[in-house]
């Protein structure tokens, strides 16, 4: 029997040894945690293209986990600042010359996005260790638009501009949407809603990431925000009576819907264009990343 039994052992030892020595392999898809850091501009009513010199810092954390080497789900916690002016066009644009209009706005973004990976993604220096990306997703912001304001008692001709209960506002940012700079709420506009702070957008774009060892990889991407509404910048309609809006918002507002007087141009006209409601506001990104591997991507072997 106990010839029996040795002989039974060196027999299963020499049948699973091929097997121990060939052990299967297999890379955990890895969860990987970041930052990003870059730049925000924006596309709307104050701006004719995207401005370089408002382009302002963003920074934020992510969260990225790679379901295949083709697809990778990602979340996003940004935040930056968007920011637009008509002085950036007052050389060759009359209108925006006499409009006169500014903007600055914070903005906090939380989004869930997935990254396509053109040639595959893998977790390895020597599995395709790096590949272009397009992405798209949904996201949820939050912002609030801001205009500093100058109090000038009287315009550059002399006449009287701005009365004495202003000065006390006099270099401070000043938020618009509570205003309603359009006769928002107003009896005339009733229609006319405030819009929401809190809105809703579709990041879209395209980027480039490479793993530079076992546990860390960067990249960079470009990517752009379809939104649905047209005030990130506080501008969409038309002008609506100083009467209208300061009877029901103020005097503070009827000094910031319409700048020009701050020129000494005249007031525009009730009911002249102020913006372009047909096209909805953009923002947007130019970002680097940097991630870390927390969980997953180690090579496990299998047990005999």
């Amino acid at each position: 029997m106990r010839t029996a039994k040795i002989i039974s052992f060196c027999t299963l030892f020499v049948l699973l040894a091929p097997l121990q020595a060939q052990k299967k392999l297999f890379k955990g898809k890895p969860i990987e945690f970041g930052v990003t850091l870059g730049a925000a501009n924006y596309m709307g009513d104050l701006s004719k293209s995207v401005a370089v010199q408002e382009f302002n810092p963003m920074g934020g954390l992510i969260c990225r986990f790679n379901l295949s080497d083709w697809v990778t789900l990602r979340g996003n916690a940004v935040f930056g600042q968007i920011s637009g002016d008509d002085k950036n066009y007052a050389d060759v644009d009359a209108f925006r010359k006499q409009r006169n209009l500014n903007f600055k706005s914070n903005l906090v973004e939380f989004s869930g996005i997935v990254e396509w990976n053109f040639r595959g993604f893998g977790e390895t220096q020597t599995a395709n260790p790096h590949s272009p990306y397009l992405f798209g997703g949904l996201g949820v912001f939050k912002f609030n638009p801001k205009t500093l304001f100058k109090y000038m008692p009287t315009d550059p001709k002399g006449a009287a501009l701005h009365g004495a209960d202003l000065q006390k506002y006099d270099n401070q940012w000043i938020e618009l949407q509570p205003l309603g700079t359009e006769g928002q709420e107003t009896t005339k506009h009733n229609d006319r809603r405030r819009y929401a702070l809190t809105q809703v957008s579709i990041p879209l774009g395209i980027g480039y990431k490479q793993q530079f060892n076992g546990l860390w990889a960067w990249g960079v991407e470009l990517g752009v925000r379809k939104t649905f509404t047209d005030y990130l910048d506080d501008v969409s309609l038309d002008y609506v009576d100083n009467q209208i809006v300061g009877g029901n918002s103020g005097a503070l507002a009827a000094a910031l819907k319409d700048r020009g007087p701050e020129l000494g141009y005249q007031n525009y006209d009730n009911g002249l264009g102020r913006g372009n409601s047909a096209n909805k506001d953009w923002y947007m990104f130019l970002n680097f990343t940097i991630t870390r591997k927390i969980v997953g991507g180690k090579t496990v072997c299998f047990q005999f």
